[in-house]
């Protein structure tokens, strides 16, 4: 098209050419460029001599735990191991005393923690300990010896774990500071299983061991909050089977049975601390729903895992058969990976995860790490996002491209 020939509706008026090749312009910068999409690299990087059990992933570190032999062997040694992201390098940092074995390794920066106590049967007859260890140093310290101590969780110079001084069912929770080496009680906490404490600095999530109902303590603020209420009606029953803490939001799992009908399901939910609201989830694929399809409630999932930027779960596709599904809360963008065996434990910390897989005809439990990487195309869900620094580049092309053409036809 001849943009000077007066047939030309638009050449009436040079403004309007000049006008038309700006709106252009302005077209091609509202435009979105397609982002990248998610995707996973994986491997395993356990030592195969060993038979791994759990594993915990913090910055440039994976710590794990392995037995020398089988795992379900009472008699087993079990050691915890140190993995470099950075040269792939690995270290043995804890071995057991005779008698006692050591689990419920944590790490977050240059920190790791785990806990002794005594094998079943064995002739120790010690208290439990619990260990910190420094990365930097490679040393570890004794921060507590306790009969009931155990089930460590660390989170940037703070330590807590579950204690019953008085011998009880339900268990206290005790914090440690470790730069004044203090240790005090957490009041008004009680609960059961100290094994599904979650920390992450300003909070603590646990499950209370009178009501069953899954509660936000602030270390900070000292305020405590119900994130989740166990329902108390005769026909409905819910119990949490499973959480995840970091950042802003708690990833759980509730399992659901009614009488009236009568079905027996589970519910992913997600909780944004921030504003206090919960979403239902769809297991399949993490979208937001208001509730749950035939096919939602047939999902198998657990394994929940967060790091405040994405929270993460693993869900059954068949026999021995697991995919982890990732998700970006912010942008509700998924990706997902399915490494072909049973998944447990995952851990997820920015663009790396951690895992314990396991064949299900038999041998060791490995451990396996993925890195985030990206691809040329956007997932449906995503948000566009234009490139950056192209903006003010087209926009003095199309400036000048509308000035010539106005320039011509005067």
């Amino acid at each position: 098209m001849d943009p000077c020939n007066p047939d030309d509706m638009s050449d009436r008026n040079p403004g309007v050419a000049a006008s038309a090749g700006i709106a252009l312009i302005c077209l091609l910068l509202l435009t979105p460029q397609a982002a990248a999409d998610a995707s996973w690299s994986y491997k395993q990087i356990s030592d195969p001599e060993l038979d791994s059990i759990y594993t915990d992933i913090s910055g440039d570190y994976v710590i794990y735990s392995g037995s020398i032999g089988d795992a379900m062997d009472q008699n087993s040694t079990r050691v915890i191991q140190l993995y470099s992201l950075d040269d792939g390098e690995e270290r043995r940092i804890a071995t057991p005393d005779a008698g006692s074995t050591l689990t419920g390794e944590a790490i977050d920066g240059n920190y790791a923690v785990w806990f002794s106590e005594p094998v079943f049967g064995s002739a120790a007859d010690g208290p439990n300990q619990i260990f910190l260890y420094s990365i930097e140093g490679d040393t570890s310290t004794t921060i507590r010896i306790s009969e009931t101590a155990a089930w460590p969780k660390i989170s940037g110079d703070g330590v807590v774990w579950s204690e019953s001084p008085d011998e009880s069912i339900a268990s206290s929770i005790m914090h440690y500071d470790i730069r004044t080496e203090d240790t005090t009680i957490i009041p008004g906490i009680s609960t059961i299983d100290g094994a599904d404490v979650a920390f992450d600095g300003d909070h603590i999530l646990y499950t209370d061991a009178e009501t069953m109902d899954l509660r936000l303590y602030g270390t900070v603020t000292g305020t405590t909050t119900t994130v989740f209420e166990r329902s108390r009606l005769n026909t409905t029953h819910e119990i949490i089977s499973g959480t995840a803490l970091g950042g802003n939001y708690v990833l759980y799992r509730k399992d659901v049975r009614t009488e009236k009908p009568r079905e027996m399901y589970s519910e992913l939910c997600l909780y944004t601390i921030s504003t206090g609201e919960t979403v239902l989830l769809r297991p399949n694929t993490g979208e937001v729903t208001e509730t749950l399809t035939k096919q939602d409630k047939e999902a198998t999932f657990g394994s929940l895992a967060t790091d405040g930027t994405h929270v993460a779960w693993e869900l059954a596709e068949g026999i021995a058969r697991n995919r982890i599904i990732v998700l970006d809360p912010q942008t509700m963008e998924t990706s997902s990976l399915s490494p072909g065996t049973f998944v447990d434990f995952i851990s997820i910390d920015g663009p790396h995860m951690a895992w314990l897989g396991s064949d299900p005809i038999g041998g060791n439990g490995s451990i396996y790490l993925a890195t985030m990487e990206r691809g040329d195309t956007m997932p449906a869900t995503t948000k566009p996002t234009r490139a950056p620094g192209i903006g003010p580049v087209l926009t003095v092309a199309g400036l000048l491209a509308a000035f010539q053409i106005s320039r011509r036809c005067k």
